[in-house]
Protein backbone atom coordinates (compact mmCIF):
# COMPACT_ATOMS: atom_id res chain seq x y z
CA UNK A 1 0.00 0.00 0.00
CA UNK A 2 1.35 3.43 -0.91
CA UNK A 3 2.14 5.94 1.82
CA UNK A 4 -0.62 8.27 0.65
CA UNK A 5 -3.21 5.50 0.72
CA UNK A 6 -1.94 4.38 4.13
CA UNK A 7 -2.26 7.92 5.48
CA UNK A 8 -5.78 8.05 4.08
CA UNK A 9 -6.60 4.88 6.01
CA UNK A 10 -5.11 6.42 9.16
CA UNK A 11 -7.27 9.51 8.75
CA UNK A 12 -10.39 7.41 8.19
CA UNK A 13 -9.59 5.46 11.35
CA UNK A 14 -9.40 8.67 13.37
CA UNK A 15 -12.63 9.97 11.84
CA UNK A 16 -14.48 6.85 12.87
CA UNK A 17 -12.97 6.91 16.36
CA UNK A 18 -13.94 10.55 16.92
CA UNK A 19 -17.54 9.68 16.00
CA UNK A 20 -17.69 7.39 19.04
CA UNK A 21 -18.72 9.44 22.06
CA UNK A 22 -16.50 7.90 24.72
CA UNK A 23 -16.91 9.74 28.01
CA UNK A 24 -15.98 7.46 30.91
CA UNK A 25 -18.59 6.73 33.54
CA UNK A 26 -19.49 3.84 35.80
CA UNK A 27 -20.93 1.09 33.65
CA UNK A 28 -21.74 -2.61 33.98
CA UNK A 29 -19.73 -5.80 33.76
CA UNK A 30 -19.79 -5.74 29.96
CA UNK A 31 -18.98 -2.04 29.77
CA UNK A 32 -17.02 -1.15 32.94
CA UNK A 33 -16.64 2.50 31.97
CA UNK A 34 -19.74 2.91 29.81
CA UNK A 35 -20.74 1.84 26.32
CA UNK A 36 -18.83 4.64 24.56
CA UNK A 37 -15.33 3.80 25.84
CA UNK A 38 -16.03 0.09 25.34
CA UNK A 39 -17.06 0.71 21.73
CA UNK A 40 -13.95 2.82 21.10
CA UNK A 41 -11.73 0.07 22.52
CA UNK A 42 -13.44 -2.60 20.44
CA UNK A 43 -13.06 -0.50 17.30
CA UNK A 44 -9.33 0.12 17.81
CA UNK A 45 -8.64 -3.53 18.50
CA UNK A 46 -10.54 -4.51 15.35
CA UNK A 47 -8.29 -2.21 13.32
CA UNK A 48 -5.19 -3.64 14.98
CA UNK A 49 -6.27 -7.24 14.36
CA UNK A 50 -6.83 -6.45 10.69
CA UNK A 51 -3.22 -5.23 10.54
CA UNK A 52 -1.95 -8.54 11.92
CA UNK A 53 -1.48 -7.51 15.54
CA UNK A 54 -2.17 -9.70 18.54
CA UNK A 55 -5.10 -8.15 20.40
CA UNK A 56 -6.52 -8.61 23.89
CA UNK A 57 -9.73 -7.12 25.27
CA UNK A 58 -10.30 -7.63 29.00
CA UNK A 59 -13.15 -5.15 29.28
CA UNK A 60 -11.40 -2.87 31.76
CA UNK A 61 -8.44 -2.54 29.42
CA UNK A 62 -7.16 -3.80 26.09
CA UNK A 63 -3.99 -3.88 24.08
CA UNK A 64 -2.58 -4.49 20.62
CA UNK A 65 0.87 -6.03 20.29
CA UNK A 66 3.54 -6.83 17.73
CA UNK A 67 6.92 -8.51 18.08
CA UNK A 68 8.29 -11.31 20.19
CA UNK A 69 10.66 -11.83 23.10
CA UNK A 70 10.75 -11.16 26.83
CA UNK A 71 11.28 -7.41 26.76
CA UNK A 72 8.28 -5.14 26.38
CA UNK A 73 8.01 -1.58 25.07
CA UNK A 74 4.77 0.09 26.06
CA UNK A 75 2.70 2.87 24.53
CA UNK A 76 0.02 4.03 26.96
CA UNK A 77 -2.89 5.83 25.30
CA UNK A 78 -6.48 6.48 26.30
CA UNK A 79 -9.70 6.45 24.30
CA UNK A 80 -11.98 8.32 26.69
CA UNK A 81 -12.50 12.08 26.41
CA UNK A 82 -13.85 14.90 28.52
CA UNK A 83 -17.33 16.24 27.85
CA UNK A 84 -17.67 18.36 24.73
CA UNK A 85 -19.03 21.39 26.57
CA UNK A 86 -20.49 24.28 24.61
CA UNK A 87 -19.40 26.95 22.11
CA UNK A 88 -18.30 24.57 19.35
CA UNK A 89 -18.30 25.78 15.76
CA UNK A 90 -17.90 22.20 14.53
CA UNK A 91 -19.71 18.99 15.55
CA UNK A 92 -17.64 17.59 18.44
CA UNK A 93 -18.35 13.95 17.54
CA UNK A 94 -17.94 14.25 13.80
CA UNK A 95 -14.41 14.78 12.52
CA UNK A 96 -14.39 17.87 10.31
CA UNK A 97 -11.56 18.79 7.95
CA UNK A 98 -11.01 22.51 7.37
CA UNK A 99 -7.89 24.57 6.63
CA UNK A 100 -5.58 21.65 7.30
CA UNK A 101 -7.16 20.91 10.68
CA UNK A 102 -9.11 17.89 11.93
CA UNK A 103 -11.74 19.17 14.38
CA UNK A 104 -13.45 16.93 16.92
CA UNK A 105 -13.37 15.90 20.56
CA UNK A 106 -10.38 13.66 21.17
CA UNK A 107 -8.43 14.56 18.02
CA UNK A 108 -5.47 15.77 20.07
CA UNK A 109 -6.37 14.18 23.44
CA UNK A 110 -5.85 11.29 22.92
CA UNK A 111 -7.49 9.54 19.98
CA UNK A 112 -5.32 11.13 17.28
CA UNK A 113 -2.06 10.15 19.02
CA UNK A 114 -3.42 6.65 19.72
CA UNK A 115 -4.20 6.14 16.03
CA UNK A 116 -0.81 7.56 14.98
CA UNK A 117 0.88 5.14 17.40
CA UNK A 118 -1.07 2.23 15.97
CA UNK A 119 0.03 3.05 12.42
CA UNK A 120 3.62 3.64 13.56
CA UNK A 121 3.61 0.09 14.90
CA UNK A 122 2.19 -1.11 11.59
CA UNK A 123 5.10 0.54 9.76
CA UNK A 124 7.53 -1.41 11.92
CA UNK A 125 5.69 -4.69 11.46
CA UNK A 126 5.63 -4.17 7.69
CA UNK A 127 9.43 -4.44 7.75
CA UNK A 128 9.57 -7.59 9.83
CA UNK A 129 8.76 -8.92 13.29
CA UNK A 130 10.73 -6.96 15.92
CA UNK A 131 12.81 -8.87 18.48
CA UNK A 132 11.04 -7.15 21.37
CA UNK A 133 7.35 -6.85 21.98
CA UNK A 134 5.71 -3.47 21.38
CA UNK A 135 2.34 -3.09 23.05
CA UNK A 136 -0.21 -0.31 22.58
CA UNK A 137 -2.12 -0.29 25.88
CA UNK A 138 -5.51 1.34 25.50
CA UNK A 139 -7.16 2.85 28.56
CA UNK A 140 -10.76 3.96 28.93
CA UNK A 141 -10.89 6.11 32.05
CA UNK A 142 -7.89 8.45 32.06
CA UNK A 143 -9.76 11.72 32.10
CA UNK A 144 -11.69 11.21 35.33
CA UNK A 145 -8.53 10.34 37.26
CA UNK A 146 -9.67 6.94 38.55
CA UNK A 147 -7.32 4.92 36.34
CA UNK A 148 -9.00 1.67 37.32
CA UNK A 149 -8.12 0.50 33.80
CA UNK A 150 -4.39 0.76 34.44
CA UNK A 151 -4.74 -0.77 37.91
CA UNK A 152 -6.46 -3.78 36.36
CA UNK A 153 -3.80 -3.99 33.66
CA UNK A 154 -0.93 -4.04 36.15
CA UNK A 155 -2.66 -6.69 38.23
CA UNK A 156 -2.88 -9.05 35.27
CA UNK A 157 -0.27 -8.19 32.65
CA UNK A 158 3.43 -7.54 32.14
CA UNK A 159 4.54 -4.02 32.95
CA UNK A 160 6.54 -2.42 30.12
CA UNK A 161 10.30 -2.19 30.53
CA UNK A 162 10.14 1.29 29.03
CA UNK A 163 8.01 3.38 26.71
CA UNK A 164 5.94 6.51 26.41
CA UNK A 165 2.46 7.94 26.54
CA UNK A 166 1.51 10.11 23.53
CA UNK A 167 -0.45 12.47 25.74
CA UNK A 168 1.80 15.42 26.54
CA UNK A 169 4.25 17.70 24.77
CA UNK A 170 7.29 17.57 22.55
CA UNK A 171 10.27 17.50 22.67
CA UNK A 172 9.61 15.16 25.68
CA UNK A 173 8.55 15.50 29.30
CA UNK A 174 11.00 14.48 32.00
CA UNK A 175 8.99 15.83 34.96
CA UNK A 176 5.28 15.99 35.78
CA UNK A 177 4.18 17.89 38.86
CA UNK A 178 2.31 16.13 41.60
CA UNK A 179 -1.49 16.23 41.36
CA UNK A 180 -3.98 16.44 44.16
CA UNK A 181 -7.65 17.23 44.62
CA UNK A 182 -8.34 19.50 47.58
CA UNK A 183 -11.87 19.87 48.88
CA UNK A 184 -13.05 23.01 50.66
CA UNK A 185 -16.31 22.35 52.48
CA UNK A 186 -18.67 24.10 54.87
CA UNK A 187 -22.27 23.76 56.07
CA UNK A 188 -24.60 25.06 53.40
CA UNK A 189 -26.53 27.10 55.95
CA UNK A 190 -23.36 29.08 56.78
CA UNK A 191 -22.36 29.72 53.17
CA UNK A 192 -24.91 32.32 52.09
CA UNK A 193 -25.95 30.00 49.27
CA UNK A 194 -28.93 27.73 48.94
CA UNK A 195 -27.79 25.90 45.81
CA UNK A 196 -24.62 25.60 43.76
CA UNK A 197 -23.76 23.46 40.75
CA UNK A 198 -20.87 23.61 38.27
CA UNK A 199 -18.28 21.40 36.69
CA UNK A 200 -17.91 17.86 35.40
CA UNK A 201 -14.35 17.07 36.51
CA UNK A 202 -11.80 18.80 38.76
CA UNK A 203 -9.27 18.98 35.92
CA UNK A 204 -11.54 20.95 33.58
CA UNK A 205 -12.27 24.67 33.82
CA UNK A 206 -16.10 24.76 34.04
CA UNK A 207 -18.03 26.75 31.48
CA UNK A 208 -21.37 26.98 33.32
CA UNK A 209 -22.28 27.59 36.97
CA UNK A 210 -25.60 28.09 38.70
CA UNK A 211 -25.92 29.64 42.17
CA UNK A 212 -28.99 30.42 44.24
CA UNK A 213 -29.23 32.62 47.30
CA UNK A 214 -32.19 33.65 49.41
CA UNK A 215 -32.53 36.75 47.24
CA UNK A 216 -31.73 35.62 43.72
CA UNK A 217 -30.40 33.16 41.16
CA UNK A 218 -27.15 33.72 39.28
CA UNK A 219 -25.65 32.00 36.26
CA UNK A 220 -21.98 32.20 35.48
CA UNK A 221 -20.46 31.51 32.08
CA UNK A 222 -16.93 30.60 31.16
CA UNK A 223 -14.65 28.89 28.69
CA UNK A 224 -13.40 25.35 29.13
CA UNK A 225 -9.71 24.52 29.23
CA UNK A 226 -7.49 21.93 30.85
CA UNK A 227 -7.22 22.30 34.60
CA UNK A 228 -3.42 22.20 34.51
CA UNK A 229 -3.50 25.60 32.78
CA UNK A 230 -6.63 27.32 34.12
CA UNK A 231 -5.48 30.73 32.87
CA UNK A 232 -6.21 29.56 29.32
CA UNK A 233 -9.92 29.34 30.09
CA UNK A 234 -12.51 31.34 31.97
CA UNK A 235 -13.97 29.85 35.14
CA UNK A 236 -17.78 29.98 35.33
CA UNK A 237 -17.69 29.50 39.12
CA UNK A 238 -15.70 32.70 39.48
CA UNK A 239 -18.10 34.48 37.14
CA UNK A 240 -21.17 33.36 39.10
CA UNK A 241 -19.62 34.23 42.48
CA UNK A 242 -18.76 37.68 41.20
CA UNK A 243 -22.26 38.24 39.86
CA UNK A 244 -23.83 37.24 43.17
CA UNK A 245 -21.49 39.46 45.20
CA UNK A 246 -22.00 42.43 42.92
CA UNK A 247 -25.77 42.11 43.15
CA UNK A 248 -26.08 41.49 46.89
CA UNK A 249 -22.79 42.52 48.46
CA UNK A 250 -20.42 40.15 50.26
CA UNK A 251 -21.68 40.75 53.82
CA UNK A 252 -24.45 38.13 53.63
CA UNK A 253 -22.61 35.78 51.27
CA UNK A 254 -19.76 34.25 53.29
CA UNK A 255 -18.64 31.64 50.81
CA UNK A 256 -18.69 33.88 47.73
CA UNK A 257 -16.70 36.42 49.74
CA UNK A 258 -14.15 33.78 50.74
CA UNK A 259 -13.96 32.49 47.18
CA UNK A 260 -13.43 35.92 45.63
CA UNK A 261 -10.86 36.89 48.25
CA UNK A 262 -8.74 33.73 48.13
CA UNK A 263 -9.44 31.75 44.95
CA UNK A 264 -10.97 33.62 41.98
CA UNK A 265 -8.41 34.32 39.24
CA UNK A 266 -5.54 33.37 41.56
CA UNK A 267 -4.34 30.54 39.38
CA UNK A 268 -1.18 29.83 41.37
CA UNK A 269 -2.67 29.71 44.85
CA UNK A 270 -1.58 33.25 45.75
CA UNK A 271 -4.59 33.70 48.03
CA UNK A 272 -4.23 30.27 49.63
CA UNK A 273 -0.63 30.51 50.79
CA UNK A 274 0.57 27.86 48.33
CA UNK A 275 2.26 29.78 45.51
CA UNK A 276 5.16 27.30 45.25
CA UNK A 277 7.51 27.08 42.25
CA UNK A 278 10.43 24.88 41.31
CA UNK A 279 12.51 23.80 38.28
CA UNK A 280 10.64 26.02 35.86
CA UNK A 281 7.17 24.99 37.03
CA UNK A 282 4.72 26.76 39.31
CA UNK A 283 1.84 25.42 41.34
CA UNK A 284 -1.56 25.78 39.68
CA UNK A 285 -5.09 25.74 41.09
CA UNK A 286 -8.30 25.00 39.20
CA UNK A 287 -11.66 25.23 41.00
CA UNK A 288 -13.34 22.53 38.94
CA UNK A 289 -16.51 21.35 40.72
CA UNK A 290 -18.89 23.01 43.15
CA UNK A 291 -21.92 21.25 44.61
CA UNK A 292 -24.55 21.73 47.31
CA UNK A 293 -25.48 18.30 48.61
CA UNK A 294 -26.58 16.77 51.90
CA UNK A 295 -26.52 20.10 53.68
CA UNK A 296 -22.95 20.97 52.72
CA UNK A 297 -21.28 23.13 50.10
CA UNK A 298 -18.18 21.56 48.55
CA UNK A 299 -15.60 22.94 46.16
CA UNK A 300 -13.18 20.49 44.53
CA UNK A 301 -9.95 22.02 43.23
CA UNK A 302 -7.36 20.40 40.97
CA UNK A 303 -3.90 21.40 42.23
CA UNK A 304 -0.62 20.68 40.41
CA UNK A 305 2.38 21.12 42.71
CA UNK A 306 6.17 21.08 42.10
CA UNK A 307 8.22 18.00 42.97
CA UNK A 308 10.00 19.81 45.83
CA UNK A 309 6.67 20.23 47.66
CA UNK A 310 4.46 17.61 49.29
CA UNK A 311 0.69 17.48 49.22
CA UNK A 312 0.70 17.78 53.00
CA UNK A 313 2.52 21.10 52.70
CA UNK A 314 -0.13 22.29 50.24
CA UNK A 315 -2.96 21.31 52.58
CA UNK A 316 -1.17 22.94 55.53
CA UNK A 317 -0.78 26.19 53.60
CA UNK A 318 -4.45 26.22 52.67
CA UNK A 319 -5.55 25.50 56.21
CA UNK A 320 -3.44 28.33 57.53
CA UNK A 321 -4.77 30.78 54.92
CA UNK A 322 -8.39 29.77 55.52
CA UNK A 323 -8.15 29.10 59.24
CA UNK A 324 -9.85 32.40 60.03
CA UNK A 325 -13.10 30.89 58.69
CA UNK A 326 -13.12 27.81 60.93
CA UNK A 327 -15.92 29.40 62.95
CA UNK A 328 -18.12 29.00 59.87
CA UNK A 329 -17.34 25.29 59.79
CA UNK A 330 -15.02 25.59 56.78
CA UNK A 331 -12.67 22.64 56.33
CA UNK A 332 -9.89 21.73 53.91
CA UNK A 333 -9.18 18.09 53.04
CA UNK A 334 -7.16 16.17 50.48
CA UNK A 335 -9.39 13.75 48.60
CA UNK A 336 -6.99 12.43 45.93
CA UNK A 337 -3.30 12.44 45.06
CA UNK A 338 -1.05 11.21 42.26
CA UNK A 339 2.74 11.16 42.57
CA UNK A 340 5.07 13.24 40.44
CA UNK A 341 7.07 11.82 37.54
CA UNK A 342 10.80 12.38 37.16
CA UNK A 343 13.30 10.85 34.74
CA UNK A 344 16.87 11.88 34.01
CA UNK A 345 17.03 14.07 30.91
CA UNK A 346 20.07 12.26 29.49
CA UNK A 347 18.89 8.75 30.39
CA UNK A 348 18.46 6.01 27.78
CA UNK A 349 14.71 6.45 27.27
CA UNK A 350 14.47 10.22 26.93
CA UNK A 351 17.65 10.45 24.85
CA UNK A 352 16.25 8.01 22.29
CA UNK A 353 12.88 9.72 22.17
CA UNK A 354 14.58 13.08 21.69
CA UNK A 355 16.67 11.66 18.87
CA UNK A 356 13.53 10.62 16.98
CA UNK A 357 11.83 13.98 17.50
CA UNK A 358 14.93 15.92 16.45
CA UNK A 359 15.48 13.80 13.34
CA UNK A 360 11.97 14.54 12.05
CA UNK A 361 11.61 18.18 13.13
CA UNK A 362 15.15 19.55 13.32
CA UNK A 363 14.17 21.14 16.65
CA UNK A 364 16.92 20.79 19.26
CA UNK A 365 14.73 21.92 22.16
CA UNK A 366 15.24 20.42 25.60
CA UNK A 367 12.79 18.19 27.51
CA UNK A 368 10.17 19.87 29.68
CA UNK A 369 8.70 19.88 33.16
CA UNK A 370 4.92 20.34 33.16
CA UNK A 371 1.89 20.58 35.39
CA UNK A 372 -0.16 18.12 33.36
CA UNK A 373 -0.78 14.56 34.45
CA UNK A 374 -0.50 11.52 32.17
CA UNK A 375 -0.45 7.74 32.33
CA UNK A 376 3.33 8.09 32.76
CA UNK A 377 2.60 8.32 36.49
CA UNK A 378 1.28 4.77 36.51
CA UNK A 379 4.36 2.82 35.41
CA UNK A 380 8.13 3.05 35.70
CA UNK A 381 10.32 4.21 32.81
CA UNK A 382 7.37 5.75 30.97
CA UNK A 383 7.36 9.44 29.96
CA UNK A 384 4.97 11.68 28.06
CA UNK A 385 6.11 12.23 24.48
CA UNK A 386 3.99 14.46 22.22
CA UNK A 387 1.58 15.07 20.60
CA UNK A 388 1.68 18.85 21.18
CA UNK A 389 4.41 20.60 19.19
CA UNK A 390 6.16 23.72 20.54
CA UNK A 391 4.45 26.89 19.42
CA UNK A 392 1.28 25.15 18.21
CA UNK A 393 -2.05 26.05 19.75
CA UNK A 394 -3.22 23.43 22.23
CA UNK A 395 -6.98 22.92 22.21
CA UNK A 396 -7.27 19.84 24.43
CA UNK A 397 -10.29 20.02 26.75
CA UNK A 398 -11.40 23.15 24.85
CA UNK A 399 -14.21 23.73 22.38
CA UNK A 400 -13.18 23.26 18.75
CA UNK A 401 -10.43 20.83 19.70
CA UNK A 402 -8.34 20.04 16.65
CA UNK A 403 -5.23 18.33 15.35
CA UNK A 404 -3.28 19.68 12.40
CA UNK A 405 -3.29 17.14 9.59
CA UNK A 406 0.40 17.81 9.00
CA UNK A 407 1.11 17.10 12.66
CA UNK A 408 -0.95 13.89 12.53
CA UNK A 409 1.24 12.48 9.79
CA UNK A 410 4.36 13.77 11.54
CA UNK A 411 3.35 11.98 14.75
CA UNK A 412 3.34 8.68 12.90
CA UNK A 413 6.89 9.22 11.68
CA UNK A 414 8.22 10.39 15.05
CA UNK A 415 6.64 7.50 16.91
CA UNK A 416 7.96 4.99 14.37
CA UNK A 417 11.50 6.27 14.81
CA UNK A 418 11.09 6.45 18.57
CA UNK A 419 10.01 2.81 18.74
CA UNK A 420 12.90 1.77 16.52
CA UNK A 421 15.26 3.61 18.86
CA UNK A 422 13.77 1.98 21.94
CA UNK A 423 14.16 -1.42 20.32
CA UNK A 424 17.93 -0.78 20.41
CA UNK A 425 18.18 -0.30 24.19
Amino acid sequence: MSKDRDNTKMLETLEELVSIKSIAKRGDQSHPFGEGPAKALEYMLEQAAAMGFKTVNKGTYGYAEIGEGEELIGILAHLDTVEAGKDWNYPPYQATMEDGRIYGRGTIDDKGPAVASLFAMKDILDHGTPGKRIRLILGQTEENGDWDDITAYLENEDAPDCGFTPDGDFPAIYCENGIMIARISMPLENSGLEYACAGTAPNVVPDLCQLKTARGTYEGHGKMSHGCAPWLGKNAISDAMRRAAEAEGEEDLPFPAIYLRHIADKHHGEGLGIDFSDDGTRLSVNPGIIRSEDGRLTLDMDIRFPISVTSDQVVAGMREALGQYSGLGLTVEKSFEMPAVYMEKDGPVISRLLAAYRQVTGDLGEPLAIGGGTYARSMKNIVAFGPNFPGHENREHNSDEYLLLEDFYKLREIYRLALQNLLEI
